[in-house]
């Protein structure tokens, strides 16, 4: 049997960014900015008195920036320190969270156990709380909400004659949630071949927590589902609701759900932009992978007031390559595979289907060139622009005089220059040609969106296709069911 899990994220999101650390205590070479992100520190000589083990297994002492924190006083035979060094994060802004988790010296397993955290609104003293924690990486649990600033404390060390070490400090703590925890759980994870939509993954569960917790579930929290080391996807908190002591229920979207939340002003690229670094700016704070083969394309065009998704949608469009969120936090960009991989019978439940769509008879595509007008009916920050249309077209040849004409027309693609024009059209009469979209429940075998199969039929024969959609249940044997559209 496989194992499912869901880690939720409970961190202030976008604290990490916007934290602004100083201390007192620290040595020369430590480098606090590493401090919200975190420093992977090895196990180092130090000199610190019985901890240095002639193994080879320690490293010579770091230099700058190699390391986040290190108090540059040495602690007492007691683990106390005559000067406590005191750390203190301010931001710009106010944030809320379940507490910080700190890690330690995680390499060696040392850490402080004794600690006080402070959390201030301004100069209002929100709480203070002393801790004493007992691993490397421990949890200050602390129900905190609109603090702009924290003072952390270090009081003792674990051992006796050892400096304070800190690799990372986290605005909250990551959970682990198993299937005993969940009541329900689907993912949606949906995409467009050739991105004429550009369409949202969803995950939504319930959860029925063992622990007596009071969650806070905030906007774009992220939550990651995962299934035998496979990562399903990664999503944001939507909203939440609470319908008794220990239930949740939890509405999250993929980071393309995310952005169509964040408002884009337009832009004009007459004379050309690269789609990469064009995909990128729009993607933020998100990152773009880009998979082996992905070739860059100067596009030209203006794209509309609207949001970051629907700006990206023009880009995806346009450039003729595909774009899906699942199996990491990235955004992967790939060119859509045409050789089919088998999915087998043991894998396949019974009840497939096959829906057969009407035949196409043609495409038209609308290339647009602009020129900034004064009397143009396009306005982009405040600049209008006049454009000139040039329709490009591909016809259907195997259409009979029985055949109802059925034109599929994009006219919006305002990325679509007339350079690009007929290669558009044939690629969008490419994808509509096929007309059969089958729908199968199949076991899930580490399958991503655009991965191309081909999947038996109840009449035991194979369509092939890309993944298109994936309506995925969680359980400990993840089932899902799968999408294609083939010829």
């Amino acid at each position: 049997m496989g194992k499912t899990t869901v880690i939720y994220k409970d961190v202030a999101v976008g604290a990490a960014n916007a934290a602004s650390v100083t201390a007192t205590g620290q040595t020369q070479e430590s480098d606090l900015t590493k401090i919200p992100f975190g420093a992977e520190t090895k196990k180092a000589i130090t000199l610190e008195r019985n901890r240095w083990t002639l193994n080879g297994t320690f490293d010579t002492c770091y230099t700058n920036g190699q390391y986040a924190f290190w108090s540059s006083e040495i602690s007492n035979e007691n683990g106390e320190f005559q000067n406590q060094p005191v750390i203190t994060i301010s931001f710009p802004k106010q944030f809320s969270s379940m507490g910080v988790s700190i890690t330690f010296d995680a390499a060696t397993g040392e850490y402080c156990s004794s600690v006080n955290v402070k959390w201030y609104q301004g100069t209002t003293l929100k709480a203070d709380q002393d801790y004493a924690p007992d691993n490397a990486q421990y949890f200050c649990a602390k129900r905190v909400e609109s603090y702009d600033k924290i003072i952390i404390t270090l009081k003792k060390t674990v051992l006796p004659y050892r400096r304070a070490k800190i690799n990372a400090i986290l605005f909250g703590v990551v959970r682990e949630f198993g299937m005993e925890e969940l009541r329900s759980a689907t993912i949606t994870n949906q995409m467009n071949e050739i991105s004429a939509e550009l369409p949202v993954s969803t995950f939504k569960w319930v959860l029925n927590s063992k622990s007596d917790v009071d969650y806070m579930f905030q906007l774009k929290q992220p939550v990651e589902a995962w299934n035998n080391g496979n990562l399903l996807g990664v999503f944001y908190i939507e909203d939440s609701s609470r319908t008794s002591d220990r239930i949740y229920s939890i509405n999250c979207k993929d980071a393309l759900g995310v952005l169509d939340g964040s408002a884009f002003s337009g832009g004009a690229y007459l004379s050309g932009i690269s789609a990469k670094s064009l995909l990128s700016s729009l993607a933020a704070p998100f990152q773009v992978e880009y998979a082996d083969g992905v070739s860059d394309k100067t596009l030209k065009g203006i794209i509309q007031a609207g949001t970051n998704r629907s700006a990206i949608q023009q880009v995806m469009f346009a450039w003729g390559v595909c774009l899906a969120t699942d199996g990491g936090d990235t955004l992967r960009v790939f060119n859509q595979p045409t050789v089919p991989t088998e999915i087998p019978k043991s894998r396949t439940y019974t009840g497939a289907s096959v829906k057969t769509s009407s035949i196409v008879t043609g495409v038209r595509v609308s290339a647009h060139t602009y020129i900034a007008d004064a009397s143009g009916g396009i306005t982009i920050n405040g600049v209008k622009y006049k454009d000139t249309e040039t329709v490009y077209s591909v016809s259907n040849p195997n259409v009979t005089a029985n055949d109802r004409a059925n034109i599929k027309e994009i006219r919006s693609a305002t990325l679509v220059s007339t350079d690009i024009g007929q290669e558009t059209a044939q690629r969008v009469y490419d994808y509509y040609v096929k007309r059969n979209t089958s729908s199968a429940k199949v076991v899930y075998g580490g399958e991503k969106l655009g991965d191309c199969v081909s999947i038996y039929t109840p009449w035991d024969t194979l369509i092939s296709g890309n993944l298109h959609k994936m309506d995925i249940t969680l359980s400990n044997t993840v089932a899902y069911k799968a999408e294609v559209i083939g010829a």
